[in-house]
């Protein structure tokens, strides 16, 4: 099986759905992750909140935790576009890839490139009958519209770490929302949607279209 999972910046697919995509290829399925800016970026005051060169090699490096394959492309941090151009150049890619699944952001999310790069995903899987959003998480996601959380994946004890190594390869940012905290608050919401499954830790998806099969 070929799972996709498209994000806006280096770090938002691991917090969601990394325990997801880190099983999946410690069972043999192939994982691709698409992220649609270098993730660099400069703080309103001009601070530098972290570099091309820091966010690509921490990215490379919490991929190859996961097992995961990853292409960046080259739209704007904080200004990935919803229109032709980050459509079609999604289009393309999953010509290619041919996923079975597709991961993607929630377009309630507060962040606007979080926000558009789920509505360029869901255009670009106009064809496609498999297209989750994984569950925002802070600072981003305060929304005034409530996350739906309707498929649930209880991730194996090995995914959880792997997840969290992942995470923790992000150091720019483990650093920037307080060392370790950040990091509890993601185990936090896991062992939260573990408990609402009987699972001790789980992920949680809204469904845009799922065809149910008996087998893949």
């Amino acid at each position: 099986m070929r799972i996709l999972a498209v994000g806006a910046h280096l770090d938002d697919i691991e917090i969601s759905c990394g325990g997801l995509l880190a099983d999946a290829a410690m069972n043999g399925h192939e994982v691709k992750m698409i992220v649609l800016s270098d993730s660099a970026y400069t703080i309103y005051d001009g601070r530098v909140g972290r570099t091309r060169e820091e966010a690509l090699r921490e990215g490379r490096q919490a991929a190859d935790i996961l097992g995961a394959e990853l292409e960046v492309l080259d739209f704007p941090t904080k200004d990935v576009p919803f229109g032709s151009q980050s459509i079609e150049a999604l289009d393309a890619r999953i010509a290619a890839f041919k996923p079975h699944i597709v991961l993607t952001h929630w377009p309630y999310d507060t962040h606007p490139s979080h926000r558009n790069t789920a509505l360029a995903t869901l255009a670009a899987c106009r064809y496609h009958n498999n297209v989750l959003m994984y569950e925002p998480m802070m600072p981003s996601g305060r929304s005034y519209h409530g996350f739906r959380g309707q498929l649930y994946y209880a991730v194996s004890p090995e995914g959880v770490k792997k997840k969290i190594e992942a995470l923790k390869a992000h150091r720019s940012q483990y650093k920037k929302y307080g060392e370790k905290v950040w990091v509890d608050a993601v185990i936090a919401r896991g062992t939260h949607r573990g408990f609402e499954i009987g699972a001790e830790n789980a992920e949680c998806f809204e469904v845009v279209r799922w065809q149910l099969r008996l087998r893949w």
